[in-house]
Order: structure tokens, then C-alpha cells, then sequence
């Protein structure tokens, strides 16, 4: 049997947190991988807001890297991080985590 694990660790000059969710599918795992950045995203939720312009390109004082397949089908392993190049301490790192269970 496979579990599906959002990992979501997050970290600002003021507090940190590790959040793990499990899913019994990979559409629902992939959903809330999604939800998740688009609320990162949201100027009033996060910081991350920042380092977007409106077209969606990353500010050169970031540090972006993210692999996200496509259509939420393929059950790949996906993440999505980004780091402040004059914080390290402040960081997003997300990912989506198969599993198998016995």
C-alpha cells in the first residue's frame, strides 16, 4: 500500500514548523501540494509573496527550485523550494513523499 506525504517546512526569523499531512491518494496529496503553494503565494499568508513578480518570475535574491509534474497523475515525487539569499535562516521547502507501507 502507498501513503502520500506533503512535507512542508517552513522557516522565518521569528519561528519555524514541520508539517506533515498523509493522503490515502496522489490526487489528494497533489491538491494540497498545490494549495499550499498558492496560499504561499498570497502576500497576507507569506513572505514568498515577495519574491514573485506578477508574472511569476523569481527575484534574483531567491533562491528557487521546484520539479512539479503536470497533470497530478504520474505519481512522481515533486518538490518546490525557495530560500532568501540574504536569510538563509528563511526558507519554504515543500515536497510531495511516496511511500510504501507494509
Amino acid at each position: 500500500m502507498k501513503v502520500y506525504g506533503v512535507v512542508f517546512e517552513w522557516s522565518t526569523s521569528d519561528d519555524s514548523l514541520v508539517e506533515i499531512e498523509l493522503f490515502d491518494t496522489y490526487q489528494k496529496a497533489f491538491a494540497r501540494f498545490n494549495e499550499i503553494i498558492a496560499n504561499e503565494k498570497k502576500p497576507e499568508i507569506s513572505w514568498v509573496a515577495d519574491a514573485f513578480d506578477e508574472n511569476g518570475n523569481v527575484s534574483d535574491r531567491y533562491e528557487f527550485d521546484e520539479h512539479i509534474e503536470t497533470d497530478g497523475i504520474q505519481e512522481l515525487d515533486c518538490w518546490w523550494n525557495i530560500t532568501d539569499k540574504n536569510d538563509w535562516y528563511q526558507h519554504d521547502f515543500l515536497e510531495i513523499r511516496i511511500m510504501e507501507v507494509k
